[in-house]
């Protein structure tokens, strides 16, 4: 930056500045997020740095050697730290890998407003320890044990009475316990160091550092009670020359506690699994010393980067209070630092405590965080004795201490910064202030002069063992569309495992800004039935409607009262979901058997080699010997959290995520979602379900018959999948399994056909014979069936008698709309009314493929007006009054909005939840009733916010999503590959990645019982101990009957907390309704837009001509019969109007071409809610149309074409092929 050239060039060109070089690669630890516990964290950030950094050096390091130039590599932020004349700047900023050249400024401790006051009377334990209540933990039995707290300061007296034997170094051990970073004498001081210089063992040349350090872990054994976790350790670094240090002095201890390594050795020899677990630091850097934007960037980068591997980094706010914006140098103000401000005995701010908000960088972020106490504190000193002395200086310490406790009490809480700080501000005791600071008022939590609050050690850690613990107010934890119902939840437990939880909310509630902590939208909050218990939840419920608050940004809800009682963080965005939508459609490519799982398509951690390589020579179980009739079954997905797979039970699943490409295309649009096949022109979805065909395709025989099943015996598995070697077992051709994939077969033909590419319209010409064969098979061999049950795979895969029928009147449907034949319109008008949707005139969520699958037969042309009358009319009748549906909203039977009778709330019940919501979808789609369209839209909101976190236990049901913004997202579930006891992958909490993220557990199962051999019969003592009976999630309100925990038999956890692709795809069908990946077809320059109207070409002769790929003109025109086709035409007719490289954009929804046919009747070339390119007769005269009066209207290029709306305001490109079909696909609108 020439900014920062200008500032170098304030000395003469020959003299040598101290400067650092930062590059431009800079490496991306992001992925950090996704990895659990402290070490696993620390060793990929570290690996991830330094490789960057040694890649990325290696021709300024050659350049740098040659010239026998000194210098130093960091790799904590990319960057070289030398002395340079100003040529010397000028030709290494030039250099086309360097981003900029700096100069390495001096940092400075912060001063104290209070010298040190020498203390030496011995005492107990020291008022400051007494009032956060750290002996209150320790009588808990958790004094910091296993933790390790590390200070970065003007060194430490490491023998002090009250340090040496919390030194982690113990008496003689320095390596990797302390560093020095002090190599030269600073600028600002003169004569020797007392302590020298690069010195291999501690020592403090000021007396701040060993001060600190007392106050975290100081204890002489001798009743001098100074420290906060006593029995934790602490190392250190030394990064200020008596109270002076740069940014290099920083970058260095930084770099080291992230990986500490020994005196002799060099950086790239640290071990990441010897990081502290928790930082203090009190030090800034004020203008006036040279600091400014740029080194407040290269220092933040460092610090996140520390952070992101798993290190708390507590900061002192700073002593230049007690005005507003006075948090102002770093790391005080960074985004990443846990800032503390002074409180004195009394619980009040100290005078010279820094306040916010941040106003240096323009963020007005809030400051700081939390408060401690920092007045009169009595500490170590380097003379060996102890001293009392004031600042923030002396609060962080304090916060610090704090962490350790909590750690050490609950272990799995290392490394998870987040939750310790979050932690840490919901349980402090909450202080206010008549200091208004930015537009936070000091009357509310959080403040700018407090934060949340003074600390409080036993509230924290008591905070830190509750691994039950549940939020009080509830929200989707990812986040709203600004269009969508926006509806908190705020609750206070009656019964069940929280009902200890008492709250009763004030009479505001508000949405804060979660950087400034602004209020931006407040309401009151209403009580759901009177005050009443809701019996699902066992509580008592509130709601805050925010609905109307819809401006972008990052936000939360809070009591208006008091702002600890707040929800997470979410967003306000209109593409929240993308992200959740393409990471949960990714568990399908887990799913995935005969393929190995490999980067870059599979999240960090989750790689494996080819599994179930030995489904290409699956047995035959009814002749497992005869190798003559060993096949390659391999391919598709596993069904659950076993390995086995099963055509029936892919069923669901299948036909979900077609109708959800059927449905909402505009969803499905994208080709780049991370899959093998991205990028050939396919949307991804289909791919993916075409994977899962393709093993349709090789469990079909010749003669067209499907056979039923593949898995092992015994349940044998392993983990990872790779790793499984079991022998693999086939089951026999079956009635069900034939009409099961003959119906998957049409539907997806039907899909296939829609994409112009040929690969596509190959594939659908195959699934079409492939469908019409299975379905031929099973109407010659009726009653075939199979049950696997107790001899291969685990459940049994055989249907009764009337799931068989609705299979075949499904493949009828599919395969009449696929061939227009009779033969299949007479068996369904023959059968249809043998529904349960017809027979007992009611809708409910155990049969969406069937009743789905009926309405959209009563769309499809040529249907028999009664039959589809009866469809839809049965369909809209049970919604609009039957009691789970409409009527449960409008006497607002669900307390947490998304309502499921409590008879319906089993095994499963979160696909229960989807396919529930996928009920109003349906009616929405199908137009059952327009005039309830707006309020189905909003009720099926609230079953994508329920699985999202608005639930009664504060889930977001998918696993392991912090990174995607749901820090309360499934830490487990039941699965092979993710087994219980794994250090890999069994637990977010406990193992280093994990579940993958984006499966989906059963969710709350009140049914959920241990095996019936408990407790006395399971084979031995040793499985008979194993029948512990768990509250939860037994003994629970029907939507609290939910554990997360990875349990085999006889506990069976399985029956809550198992996966399965029909949970994943309900739940993808549901979300799909609120996405949208569609791309911008081309430039917008390239575009004549009509607005509020219907273009008409008015001639019974002419029509629309679009241009293929080729460059070949096909007309559009339409039948008597409003049949839509395309005609070959040579040239162009004269008199037709042309748009030159130039799309036609129709922007009114539901606006179309309108169009003469032969017999000169009037029709409207449109899309429907499908993006499917239809006609409709125009019966009364229009008021707004742009009429063509002669000719053709005639768009010139390929790759232009006409743009239309869909009802919903989805925009759909029209396109044909070279071939004359037209083809149809999602893009973004242009509005």
């Amino acid at each position: 930056r020439s900014s920062d050239l200008i500032r170098l060039k304030k000395y003469s060109p020959e003299v040598e500045q101290k400067i650092v070089v930062i590059l431009k690669e800079q490496a991306d630890v992001s992925m950090a997020g996704s990895i659990h516990g402290k070490d696993a964290k620390a060793r990929f950030v570290f690996h991830k740095l330094l490789m960057t950094a040694e890649e990325s050096q290696r021709e300024l390091v050659e350049l740098l050697n040659a010239r026998s130039i000194d210098f130093r590599s960091f790799y904590i932020v990319n960057m070289v730290a030398l002395k340079a004349d100003l040529d010397l700047i000028t030709e290494l900023a030039a250099l086309p890998y360097v981003k900029e050249v700096l100069e390495d400024s001096s940092f400075k401790l912060e001063d104290s407003p209070e010298e040190d006051r020498n203390d030496p009377g011995l005492r107990t334990v020291e008022w400051n320890i007494t009032k956060i209540k750290a002996p209150e933990v320790w009588a808990m039995g958790h004094l910091g044990e296993g933790v390790v707290i590390g200070g970065q300061d003007t060194g430490y007296k490491w023998d002090h009475v009250a340090l040496v034997n919390k030194y982690r170094g113990g008496t003689n051990d320095h390596d990797y316990n302390w560093h020095d970073a002090i190599h030269e004498i600073d600028s600002h001081n003169t004569g020797s160091n007392p302590c020298g210089l690069s010195i291999p063992a501690p020592c403090d040349d000021n007396n701040h550092g060993t001060h600190t350090m007392g106050t975290m872990t100081g204890d002489d054994g001798l009743g001098n009670q100074i420290g906060v976790a006593p029995g934790a350790k602490w190392i250190g670094c030394r990064n200020m020359e008596r109270g002076y240090g740069t940014l290099t002095t920083y970058n260095e201890c930084f770099e080291w506690f992230l990986a500490p390594y020994a005196y002799e050795d060099e950086p790239a020899d640290g071990d990441p699994t010897k990081m502290p677990h928790v930082i203090a630091n009190s030090w800034g850097c004020p203008a006036t010393e040279g600091c400014n934007v740029t080194n407040f960037s290269i220092m933040e980068m460092a610090l996140n980067n520390l952070r992101a591997a798993g290190c708390v980094i507590v900061v002192s706010a700073g002593n230049s209070g007690s005005s507003c914006g006075s948090v102002n140098t770093p790391a005080a103000f960074f985004n990443g630092s846990f800032s503390v401000g002074a409180t004195d005995s009394n619980d009040n701010i100290a005078g010279f405590s820094s306040r916010g908000p941040v106003t240096t960088d323009g963020s007005y972020r809030l400051k700081p965080e939390i408060s401690a106490p920092g007045v009169g504190v009595r500490s170590s000193v380097k003379n060996g004795g102890y001293a009392s002395n004031s600042g923030t200086s002396m609060a962080g310490p304090h916060v610090a201490g704090v962490v350790a406790l909590m750690i050490s009490a609950n272990p799995n809480l290392a490394g998870e910064v987040d939750k310790l700080e979050e932690i840490i501000e919901q349980t402090a005791l909450t202080r206010t202030s008549t200091q208004n600071c930015g537009s936070v008022l000091g009357s509310s939590i959080p403040n700018n002069t407090f934060g949340y609050g003074r600390i409080d050690a036993q509230a924290a850690v008591n905070r830190a063992k509750n691994e039950l613990f549940v939020p009080i107010i509830k929200i989707d934890q990812f986040g709203y569309r600004p269009q969508d119902a926006k509806i908190a939840i705020l609750s206070d437990p009656q019964t069940g495992y929280n009902a200890a939880d008492s709250y009763t909310p004030g009479s505001t509630i508000v949405v804060k800004n979660s950087n400034t902590f602004e209020i931006v939208y407040s309401g009151s909050p209403v009580a759901w039935n009177g005050g009443a218990t809701n019996d699902q939840s066992g509580d008592k419920v509130w709601r805050f409607d925010f609905s109307e608050f819809t401006t972008p940004g990052t936000y939360h809800i809070a009591d208006g009262s008091n702002g600890q009682i707040r929800s997470e963080d979410f967003e306000i965005r209109e593409d929240i979901y993308n992200e959740i939508i393409r990471t949960v459609f990714k568990s399908f490519y887990y799913q995935r058997c005969g393929t190995a799982k490999t980067a870059p398509h599979v999240h960090e951690g989750f790689e494996d080699g080819i599994c179930h390589s030995q489904d290409i020579n699956a047995r035959y179980i009814n002749d497992e010997f005869n190798t003559s009739l060993y096949k390659n079954m391999s391919g598709g997905w596993h069904d659950a959290g076993d390995y086995n797979k099963y055509i029936n039970f892919a069923y669901k699943p299948v036909n979900d995520l077609l109708f959800a490409y059927e449905i909402n295309p505009q969803a499905w649009a994208s080709d780049d979602l991370g899959i093998p096949e991205s990028g050939n022109g396919i949307p991804d979805l289909l791919d993916e379900v075409k994977y899962e065909l393709d093993w349709f395709m090789k469990m079909q025989d010749n003669d067209g018959g499907i056979y039923c099943v593949l898995g092992v015996k015994n349940h044998s598995s392993a983990s990872p999948p790779s790793a499984d070697g079991a022998i693999r077992y086939y089951g026999p051709k079956t009635t069900s399994a034939s009409y099961t994939a003959a119906a998957a077969f049409a539907f997806a033909a039907l899909q296939f056909r829609k994409i112009g590419v040929s690969a596509a319209q190959n594939y659908a010409t195959l699934l079409e014979n492939s469908a019409l064969k299975a379905y031929n098979w099973a109407i010659t061999h009726p009653g075939v069936t199979y049950y696997n049950s107790g001899i291969v795979a685990a459940g049994e895969q055989e249907v009764g008698t009337y799931d068989v029928n609705m299979r075949q009147l499904i493949a009828a449907i599919y395969l009449y709309s696929l061939t227009g034949s009779s033969t299949y319109k007479n068996y369904v008008e023959s059968n249809y009314a043998s529904s349960h949707l017809l027979q007992w005139g009611f809708v409910y969520p155990f049969e969406n493929v069937t009743q789905i699958s009926l309405l959209y037969y009563s769309s499809l042309n040529g249907v028999n007006t009664s039959v589809s009358t009866a469809i839809k009319n049965a369909y809209r009748n049970s919604m609009d009054y039957y009691t789970d549906n409409f009527p449960a909203y409008q006497n607002d039977l669900g307390a947490y909005l998304a309502y499921v009778a409590a008879n319906n709330i089993t095994w499963g019940s979160n696909e229960t939840q989807s396919n529930m919501g996928n009920l109003f979808q349906a009616y929405h789609h199908f137009n059952l009733n327009s005039s309830n369209n707006e309020w189905a839209e909003e009720i099926m909101t609230h079953f994508v916010h329920y699985i999202h976190g608005v639930n009664p236990i504060g889930l977001a049901y998918i696993t392991n999503m912090s990174d995607y913004g749901a820090s309360r997202s499934a830490n487990t579930i039941y699965h092979a590959w993710f087994t219980d006891g794994s250090n890999l992958w069994d637990d977010v909490r406990t193992s280093v990645y994990g579940p993958a993220p984006g499966f989906i557990p059963g969710g709350p199962n009140p049914s959920w019982h241990l095996d019936w051999c408990c407790p006395d019969n399971c084979g031995s003592s040793e499985f008979n101990e194993l029948c512990v009976d768990l509250t939860p999630p037994s003994n629970q309100p029907t939507l609290k009957s939910y554990r997360e925990w990875n349990t085999s038999w006889p506990q069976n956890s399985w029956e809550v907390t198992e996966i399965g692709i029909y949970v994943q795809s309900a739940y993808l069908l549901l979300l799909s309704s609120s996405v949208n990946t569609a791309i911008v077809p081309h430039e917008e320059d390239k575009l004549l837009e009509i607005a509020n109207a219907d273009v008409f070409i008015n001639n019974n002769s002419s029509g629309l001509i679009l241009t293929s790929p080729n460059g070949s003109k096909y007309k559009v025109n339409v039948s008597n019969a409003g049949l839509i086709n395309t005609n070959l035409i040579s040239s162009v007719p004269g008199g037709s109007s042309g748009l030159d490289n130039t799309s036609l954009y129709i922007s009114e929804n539901e606006k179309g071409v309108i169009v003469k046919s032969p017999n000169n009747n009037e029709w409207r070339l449109y899309v429907d809610k499908s993006g499917a390119f239809r006609s409709t007769l125009i019966t009364e005269p229009l008021e707004f149309k742009l009429e063509q009066s002669s000719g053709d209207l005639h768009i010139e290029q390929n790759g232009r074409g006409l743009i239309l709306k869909d009802e919903q305001g989805f925009c759909y490109f029209i396109e044909v092929s070279d071939t004359g079909s037209l083809f149809s696909k999602p893009v973004q609108c242009f509005d």
